[in-house]
């Protein structure tokens, strides 16, 4: 085990809003449970030297309880922020959103989507720098942003395959995708 990619907890949105990288994101009720659940978990089964956060705060605040087991230092990156996604997605409802050519395309395969605020692979490219500077750290981020890694990392078929839930620990184990959740 080299590094570990968590994504934060559930969050609070009551509008079923697509926040992306939308300010003022925090987690429910049920994603502070999962957030502390799994740091229990993580600090039984890894050595994790360092957290490194994305700074939105969902993932601050996922950090932070975790940290209450781990008891290392957290540091914030921009290198694993969330994935903005398709333009005109953020800030509207996902009723909105679902009933556009662009999320149809999305489905069947986000990489063919040509109106991105940022290609996946520019993605892959900020994380996999932060990850060639880190060891045995845990790097708290988002669904997206841990998937264009994963993807890209080994060269997958599709892009959908390893989609982590809230508060799903995702890392490589001898080039093999190995998850911890917390069921």
């Amino acid at each position: 085990m080299n590094n570990l990619f968590l994504r934060h907890g559930e969050v609070n949105n009551p509008k079923n809003i697509h926040y992306s990288n939308l300010p003022g994101f925090s987690l429910s009720t049920a994603g502070n449970f999962q957030a502390k659940s799994i740091g229990e978990k993580i600090k039984k089964n890894f050595e994790i030297e360092k957290i490194i956060t994305s700074p939105l705060l969902r993932a601050r605040q996922t950090a932070q309880l975790v940290n209450e087991f781990l008891n290392v230092k957290i540091e914030i990156s921009n290198d694993i922020i969330e994935w903005q996604g398709p333009e005109g997605w953020t800030g509207k409802i996902f009723n909105e959103i679902t009933n556009t050519e662009a999320y149809s395309k999305y489905k069947s395969n986000p990489l063919t989507i040509d109106t991105v605020n940022e290609p996946l692979e520019k993605v892959y490219e900020r994380v996999k720098k932060l990850v060639s500077e880190n060891q045995h750290s845990l790097m708290v981020s988002h669904q997206d942003t841990i998937r264009a890694y994963f993807y890209f990392e080994l060269k997958e078929a599709r892009f959908n395959l390893n989609k982590p839930n809230h508060c799903d620990v995702q890392y490589l184990n001898n080039g093999e995708l190995k998850v911890l959740s917390l069921t």
